[in-house]
């Protein structure tokens, strides 16, 4: 299950939380991610709220599924499966049986995103998280949309920990929530 706050951000936003949690946080990384979103041609993933993609991360191919799930002030929640895969046919080799049915789709390219991620692991009392700011663009539909947001991904710990500090963090840095993922946001262009 991923646990993540999306809000919609500036860099000069990300680095003031950067400041403030500056004793909390180490192992700063930058990382081009440049992915691809599937579906089938009559959106059949879209309806049931699934999401599949190929990334590349500095180049190394990473495909993932996220399925179902909530969102509630800029919380998103849901099941995750992500794999190391050169294609989208290696990847959705490696799904678990629950998620069979997707195995063999007929799947097209429908949007995608280009990313520069600048990310930390973050360390508080009860959890840690990955704290990262992704600039970039958003592309459908042969248009494309500039992209900044900062995301929170709860790693471990205590989710009542990682929901107060979230709540927290978006009061006193006066982070405005993102309520659509990437995807969504790629596919409504």
């Amino acid at each position: 299950m991923e646990r993540e706050y999306k809000w919609t951000a500036t860099r000069a936003d990300f680095d003031a939380v950067c400041a403030r949690y500056a004793r909390n946080l180490s192992m700063l990384t930058v990382i081009q991610m440049d992915a691809v979103y599937f579906d089938t041609p009559d959106r059949a993933l879209r309806a049931q709220k699934i999401g599949m993609r190929l990334r590349q991360e500095n180049g190394k191919s990473v495909f993932c599924v996220k399925t179902g799930g909530t969102v509630a002030n800029g919380l998103h929640s849901h099941a995750e499966y992500e794999y190391p895969a050169g294609t989208l046919e290696e990847g959705l080799a490696q799904l678990p049986d629950e998620l069979s049915m997707l195995k063999e789709g007929d799947y097209h390219p429908v949007c995608g995103t280009h990313i520069r991620r600048t990310a930390a692991q973050l360390t508080l009392p009860g959890f840690t998280a990955e704290l990262t700011f992704d600039e970039g663009e958003l592309e459908g539909n042969g248009r494309r949309a500039p992209l900044a947001e900062i995301e929170c991904e709860q790693k471990s710990g205590d989710p009542a920990a990682f929901d107060a500090f979230g709540a927290a963090l978006a009061a006193e840095m006066r982070l405005v929530p993102q309520p659509l993922s990437k995807l969504a946001r790629a596919l409504a262009l």
